[in-house]
C-alpha cells in the first residue's frame, strides 16, 4: 500500500540516484512499517526547469507525498516524516526551503494491493 510519490526538476536526480532512492525509501519502510517490500511502491515524475514555484518564485521545488493506510500514531508519522525529509534532503541536495513532504491516509477498506482489499493496521506495524 505505501505509495511514494516524488515530485523534482528534471535533472535533481539522475537514473542512479532514483535506484538508490527507491531502494533506500523501500527498505525503511517495510522495516518502520512491519510490511513485506513488495507492498512498497516508488513513482518518481520530473518538472522542467521553470514549471516548479517556491512563494511565487521560479524554485527546484522538491515534492514527497507519501499515501499509507490509516489507523498509525501521530508519533509513527512524525517519526516517518523525519527520516524521511533526511532521506530526501541528501538525495536532491535541496534546502529546506524548497522541499516539502506530506502523508496522505486511506482507509484500508478503500484500497486494493496485489488484488486484495488492504487489511486494517494491527498494533504490531
Amino acid at each position: 500500500m505505501p505509495l511514494y510519490t516524488l515530485v523534482t526538476q528534471k535533472g535533481t536526480l539522475d537514473r542512479q540516484a532514483k535506484n538508490r532512492l527507491a531502494k533506500q525509501l523501500t527498505s525503511f519502510h517495510a522495516e518502520y512499517a512491519g510490511v513485506p517490500q513488495n507492498w512498497v511502491h516508488v513513482v518518481f515524475q520530473d518538472f522542467q526547469p521553470g514549471d516548479g514555484f517556491t512563494a511565487g518564485e521560479e524554485a527546484p521545488t522538491a515534492a514527497l507525498t507519501l499515501l499509507i493506510r490509516t489507523g498509525r500514531s501521530n508519533e509513527y508519522k512524525k517519526g516517518l516524516l523525519t527520516e524521511l525529509w533526511r532521506m530526501f534532503q541528501t538525495a536532491t541536495g535541496a534546502p529546506d526551503d524548497q522541499i516539502v513532504i506530506g502523508i496522505q491516509e486511506v482507509s484500508p477498506s478503500q484500497a486494493m494491493e496485489m488484488g486484495q482489499i488492504m487489511p486494517d493496521v494491527s498494533e504490531k506495524e
